[in-house]
């Protein structure tokens, strides 16, 4: 096998990283890591603390209580639509 490259960063301030040793220092994987290397070069922001509260939640990644009630809501509803579509009057 092949050695393995590993590529360097030079930021700013003279600082020579890896994704790897930005990854453990900020708390986030080195995929994140590197993205935040390849943006810029200010270590401010490359070091800045990791917030979870940023995130987008992904929208079908609701609770499974949740998806239950609002389908069982969803089925009571379109009984009594359906019921009263059956109804005869005179």
């Amino acid at each position: 096998m092949g050695k393995l490259r590993t590529k360097s960063y030079t930021l700013r301030d003279g600082q020579v990283v890896t994704c790897r040793l930005v990854a453990s220092k900020v708390g986030v994987s080195e995929s994140a890591a590197r993205s935040r290397l390849n943006r810029t070069d200010d270590p401010k922001k490359v070091f800045a603390p990791y917030n979870l509260s940023t995130r987008l939640p992904k929208k079908d990644k609701l609770p499974k209580d949740a998806n239950l009630e609002a389908k069982k809501e969803e089925d009571r509803l379109w009984k009594i639509v359906m019921q009263m579509g059956i109804k005869k009057y005179d």
